[in-house]
């Protein structure tokens, strides 16, 4: 039986409903052309851009939707463990892929290391264009390019099933309404464009990464199953590994296929505990 998410009631939520409210009475007193017009700038001009300050630098980020807010201001107490891969790992001049890069906070903050440049994949169109907007109100459009497609282990148009409609919402799945924590009730539907990593390196002149951070809810062995070619080039891998996929067995084949490819789990310096798991090419 497919899982449907539960919604409850918040008073940030009720403060927005007062202000559709208003909107709505615009659109009355003043007509649907101009009143529709007049929400519509109102709409495109209110998410508010917050400022979030880390130990290397100043982030800003725009809260196009509620759940892009949350991450934007809980950017300092989500994963720190991905934040001390990026300071300990990453180099200036090196390129990161983030694979699943949602809103990009993650390409945002390794940028603020010098001449770190990312290319980022958003499959999802609401959430890439938070992505997207980000990247500009942070200036740094000529070091992070910004993609809107899945990376998979084969080329085409496929469908992907969102867990939720709301821009910045994560545990889609691509093919069909499953990830590793079992089949869900999707909110919507919309095709996007899929690629092989080692595709779009060969075909497109995608930089080669020194590093990758997969975070794709489940599809990550097929990512990897895309990128054969263009591993030998990785110094270290960062993937989003949840126990579910302990269960599965998932997590364990994930294992399996990079230490043939000779790669092997590391523990980080800092010791910090998580659900990511960091990959490191071994010395030959």
């Amino acid at each position: 039986m497919a899982k449907k998410r539960k919604r409850g009631f918040s008073f940030a939520k009720m403060i927005g409903g007062g202000f559709v409210g208003a909107a709505r009475a615009v659109t009355t007193i003043y007509g649907r052309r101009v009143g529709t017009r007049a929400v519509a700038y109102a709409a495109a001009t209110m998410p508010p851009v917050v400022t979030v300050d880390t130990p290397k630098g100043r982030l800003r980020f725009w809260c196009g939707s509620a759940t892009a807010a949350k991450r934007s201001v809980g950017f300092m107490e989500h994963e720190p463990d991905t934040r001390d891969w990026i300071d300990t790992t990453i180099r200036p001049g090196d390129h990161m892929w983030d694979v699943g890069a949602n809103i990009g906070a993650y390409t945002l903050y390794a940028c603020l290391r010098e001449r770190v440049t990312v290319t980022a994949f958003e499959p999802v169109a609401g959430t890439f264009a938070i992505l997207a907007r980000n990247v500009a109100v942070n200036g740094l459009e000529t070091r992070v390019a910004p993609l809107c497609m899945a990376l998979s282990n084969a080329d085409g148009l496929v469908p992907i099933y969102l867990a939720s409609t709301e821009p910045g919402a994560a545990m889609h799945a691509l093919s069909a309404p499953e990830t590793v924590r079992g089949t869900f009730e999707a909110e919507g539907r919309q095709i996007i464009l899929a690629l092989r990593g080692d595709d779009i390196v060969a075909r497109l002149g995608v930089p080669k990464p020194d590093h990758i951070k997969i975070d794709v809810d489940g599809h990550e062995l097929r990512v990897l199953e895309g990128l054969d070619a263009t591993l030998p080039s990785v110094r270290t891998l960062w993937i989003e590994m949840i126990g579910a996929a302990d269960a599965s067995g998932e997590n364990a084949r994930i294992d399996a296929y990079l230490a043939a490819r000779g790669f092997e789990a590391r523990p980080l310096a800092t010791g910090r505990a998580g659900r990511n798991r960091m990959y490191v090419r071994m010395a030959r």
